[in-house]
């Protein structure tokens, strides 16, 4: 009897060793902006201290959780864009999500890079933290955290060589580092295209309309070459005067852009031809009349780059000046496109970065498949007003 105890058990143990865990489908990765944390490095041992600034929950008086092993990934994989920068005593973290559905629950990813021996005054979830389906209504409630023990309380990451010896304390890791703290809930309607995720603070969810994609892909993306896309042109309706880019006044207006359908703003979507790689980006108007500058001569220079150092430059932005700033007109919530046009990427290229060096920003790991597939977010979509 003992002896089918024991191999009982040790079929129970190999059966659930194996076992895979489920797949995890993509419905949304965004940037959900950046997060002050004050930086402190002690004299004596050189240990580095982060301490999140900007957290709602400081006032709840709560425990705090000690976390010596958070889940690690590499930001690489993900293929965001993102920075950090030290600013004297002080970081700025690009906050990075995801949400997924995996078996049948949705799981938020919220991304926290690692940028010192000690990280704390985290918050992550609690009992307000929730999934609102914007058409609908429902209410899906955050049902646990992976790490287990996050919901409802402060916590603080920890390298355990911190308390075992501060004289071989290690860094804890470096930027390209993330914790990959999950927040799951019920899992969403197959139907659901619009969300808002309330009560993550540190993350910027609180309450923003997020649109997801449902969508099956139905283009053959097998193909390796696209047909070059087809943008609505922008009417100038006024030209420069004497350009002077200290006096608005002499700036080109443009009216009548290529509108679309409301997506996240800063949306991308590539069209890959043997002659060009064309880069759609989406943005919307605050105002009646906002302004934008492109720029593409050294030493400020938009270009493409791939990790075997291929460098792919700007050609043009269709519809629009280079080199100059102008204003478009429309109407406050007109979501548009505008294309830029680069040097073609080989056939080979499946992930790329995008420099913006004026703006002191890389978007890197772009991929193309993805960026592909979002192609048909990019039709023309006329503007609807009600009144």
């Amino acid at each position: 009897m003992k002896r089918i105890m024991i191999l009982s058990i040790m079929a129970l143990f190999c059966a659930n060793a194996v076992a895979q865990p489920a797949e995890e489908i993509i419905l949304k990765k965004w940037n959900s902006g950046i997060e002050r944390a004050q930086f402190i490095v002690e004299k004596k041992n050189k240990q580095t201290t982060a301490i999140m600034t900007n957290v709602e929950n400081s006032w709840t008086k709560d425990t705090m959780y000690w976390l010596y092993n958070p889940p690690i990934i590499k930001c690489d994989s993900l293929g965001f864009g993102w920075t950090t920068l030290t600013l004297k005593k002080n970081i700025t973290l690009s906050m990075n999500c995801m949400l997924t559905n995996r078996g049948d629950e949705t799981v938020l990813h919220c991304y926290l890079p690692l940028s010192a021996n000690v990280i704390t005054n985290i918050w992550l979830a609690s009992e307000e933290t929730a999934i609102v389906d914007m058409e609908t209504g429902d209410q899906y409630r955050a049902r646990r955290t992976f790490p287990d023990s996050c919901m409802g309380r402060h916590i603080t990451i920890m390298d355990r060589t911190v308390n075992n010896s501060m004289e071989t304390n290690k860094v804890l890791s470096k930027y390209d580092d993330l914790v990959d703290f999950q927040i799951i809930f019920p899992k969403l309607s197959a139907n659901t295209k619009e969300i808002a995720i309330y009560g993550v603070p540190m993350w910027n969810l609180r309450g923003d309309q997020i649109q997801i994609d449902n969508r099956p892909i139905t283009k053959d993306l097998n193909k390796p070459y696209d047909d070059a896309p087809q943008f609505k042109r922008a009417r100038l309706v006024s030209e420069e005067k004497d350009y002077n880019e200290d006096d608005s006044e002499t700036w080109p207006i443009y009216a009548d852009v290529h509108l679309i359908k409301p997506v996240n703003n800063s949306t991308f979507a590539l069209w890959r031809t043997k002659d060009a790689t064309y880069l759609a980006i989406a943005q919307k108007l605050n105002r009646m009349q906002q302004y934008y500058n492109y720029i593409s001569g050294n030493p400020l220079e938009r270009h493409l780059s791939d990790k075997n150092g291929g460098y792919y430059k700007l050609l043009k932005v269709i519809g629009f000046p280079t080199d100059k700033i102008f204003g478009v007109n429309g109407y406050s919530g007109d979501y548009f496109a505008y294309v830029m046009v680069f040097e073609p990427l080989p056939e080979d290229v499946s992930v790329f970065s995008y420099y913006i060096n004026n703006k002191f920003e890389v978007l890197s790991n772009l991929n193309v498949s993805e960026l592909r597939a979002n192609q048909s977010l990019f039709e023309y979509h006329p503007r609807v007003i009600k009144k």
